[in-house]
């Protein structure tokens, strides 16, 4: 047995670790959200609905849910840094090729398959930290990472949405010989490379983990044990609603801001995202604050903060939207940094499963953000943005009553 008890806040490999998984992270986010900026864009380019082009995002959110299935067990075979570093360039150039396809169908099914193979990273990112980060930085680290998700989001949108501005502005759709949209596509992929290779390069080999050959019967044990535990179970759902808020209500936002009387082209309204490197700095010091107090007593802040926002982008002034547009964004992060953090935690004094813990609560995670993603653009056509806004408060008010109940179950270890 190792008496690794993991690297601490300082050491150089702590920070080749925090690099190397935020590079990680702005690949994964640029290739998984790069086609939400320019949802409108698909439903002129393919004559679609919002709710139809919003499957661009959910596809490959659902396909990376279901590679959360796959990846738990051949993390414990091969290791977490291996899986990472294949994920993220297999998925690399699946994004790549993705440019390249013309036809609908075709392409949502390859964003399918490029979510799947994507999932090596979120699946296996929160474990290993917890086994190779000192337990008293843990919950900085994760959020550092999350932090790194967060520029990933905001790369994907702005250099999609760039591109296709550049290209409607001067004209060059004419002599291109691909799509605006197929060449939006390519861009955001070769970024991804790139974080990519820097990735392969950063991450040091694990020291904590052991690697396990468990049979089929047995794994199916481990993922029953982590739903034996009803705050693990909660945190799980946490994680979905607020994603689910996140993700459903900025696929709606373009729909609102090309339209009068705000009449916004793609690329004004991807500038609104640079809202994200601020409400994702808020996960670390969400995660700052948890190590100082609790975990359980700074998440409810989270979808407290993501109601607030959703209710403040209901009126029409512009610098209203915008405002809870960040407030909504920093109320997700808190959530998801902390809830992310505390089933790791949680995991381990309770159930023992770690890795198959950190995997469920991911990919509830996605199938909130695969269900919400494409119900409340729904709402949107049918209801206008009165019926996102109403999504939106009914998940983050659900999102808020669990963690006023999480708040008060009984502590399983000193750190939660």
């Amino acid at each position: 047995m190792s008496d690794f008890e993991g690297y601490p806040k300082g050491d150089p490999r702590t920070k080749r670790i925090e690099i190397g998984l935020l590079v990680a992270g702005i690949a994964t986010f640029t290739l998984l959200y790069g086609t939400q900026a320019i949802l409108p864009y698909f439903t002129r380019e393919y004559g679609i609905t919002p709710s139809q082009a919003a499957l661009s995002v959910s596809v490959s959110t659902v396909g990376l849910g279901i590679g959360l299935i796959a990846a738990v067990p051949v993390s414990e075979r091969l290791g977490r840094v291996t899986l990472i570093r294949f994920s993220l360039l297999a998925s690399s150039v699946l994004g790549i090729l993705t440019a390249f396809i013309g036809d609908w169908t075709w392409f949502l099914v390859a964003r399918f398959l490029m979510g799947f193979v994507l999932a090596g990273l979120p699946g296996t990112a929160a474990v290993y930290l917890k086994e190779e980060i000192h337990r008293s930085y843990a919950t900085t680290a994760t959020s550092i990472y999350i932090f790194g998700t967060t520029l990933g989001g905001l790369s994907g949108r702005i250099v999609s949405a760039g591109v296709i501005e550049v290209v409607d502005r001067t004209g060059l759709a004419d002599v291109l010989p691909m799509g605006a949209s197929n060449l939006s596509i390519l861009a955001t992929a070769v970024l991804a490379s790139i974080c990519a290779v820097l990735c392969w390069i950063l991450l040091p080999q694990s020291r904590g983990f052991t690697p396990h050959r468990d049979s089929v019967g047995l794994l199916v044990r481990k993922f029953g044990r982590a739903l034996k535990d009803p705050v693990l179970v909660g945190l799980y759902v946490t994680g979905g609603l607020g994603m689910g808020t996140f993700i459903g209500t900025f696929n709606s936002l373009g729909f609102r801001l090309e339209e009068a009387p705000y009449l916004l082209s793609i690329g004004a309204v991807s500038l609104l995202y640079f809202v994200y490197p601020i409400a994702g700095y808020s996960s670390v010091l969400a995660g700052r604050a948890a190590d100082r107090y609790s975990l359980r007593a700074v998440l409810p802040f989270g979808p407290l903060l993501g109601i607030l926002g959703v209710l403040l982008m209901a009126p029409r002034p512009l610098v209203l939207i915008i405002t809870g547009m960040a407030i909504m964004a920093i109320g997700f992060f808190i959530m998801h940094s902390l809830a992310s953090a505390w089933v790791a935690s949680r995991a381990v004094a309770t159930t023992g499963v770690t890795a198959q813990a950190a995997s469920l609560y991911t990919l509830t995670y996605y199938v909130g953000s695969s269900i919400s993603g494409n119900l409340t653009p729904l709402a949107w056509e049918h209801f206008g943005w009165l019926g996102v806004t109403w999504t939106g408060v009914g998940l983050m008010g659900a999102g808020f009553v669990i963690s006023l109940l999480l708040r008060r179950s009984r502590p399983a270890a000193p750190q939660n």
